[in-house]
């Protein structure tokens, strides 16, 4: 008798004790929820943006495209866009004719800058973009990529008439209107 008294409180104790931790966890998953939230109704709707973000200007660089033109910061020119893509990266495979749609929309405003070891690695993105944009191939860390902060990819931005980003959010950057 006494020890099946003993069996109940313990299991009530114990059930008490696994309510309150299911609702320490619930609080604490709405807090998290709350946080992702905010976090994601930033501008450029990513708080881990692999780019530089909108009002920032991109560091100077010079840069020659593969049909020998030179690239500077000053080539930014308003609603210029610029997309970096990796060969190794699956879903710029996705975004590259995305981007090259968007940059047939602006003609003589989009740099494509692909991220390779090797010109022979890049080859089939320099095809796709070749025709529709300024292409560069770079090594990992390259001078363009440096400038505009790239962490990953694809990367994309739409530039602003007094030379900072308008724009880091790859959907907005494919999808806003021709500024032509």
């Amino acid at each position: 008798m006494i020890l099946g008294a003993v069996a109940i409180t313990f299991l009530g104790v114990l059930t008490v004790l696994n309510l309150i931790l299911t609702l320490a966890v619930v609080r604490r998953l709405r807090e998290h929820s709350d946080h992702l939230s905010r976090l994601l109704s930033s501008p450029g709707g990513v708080p881990w943006a692999s780019i530089i973000g909108s009002g920032e200007r991109p560091r100077p660089f010079t840069a020659t495209t593969v049909d020998g033109g030179e690239l500077t910061e000053s080539s930014l020119t308003d609603g210029t866009i610029v997309a970096f893509f990796s060969p190794t990266c699956s879903a710029c495979h996705e975004w590259v004719p995305r981007f090259a749609e968007a940059a047939e929309a602006v003609p003589g405003r989009a740099i494509a800058v692909v991220v390779a070891d090797s010109p022979e690695d890049g080859a089939g993105h320099v095809t796709s973009l070749r025709a529709v944009a300024r292409v560069v191939v770079e090594e990992q860390d390259g001078a363009v990529a440096k400038a505009f902060g790239v962490t990953g990819y694809p990367a994309m931005c739409r530039m602003a008439s007094d030379g900072t980003v308008a724009t880091s959010d790859n959907d907005a950057v494919v999808t806003l209107p021709s500024l032509a």
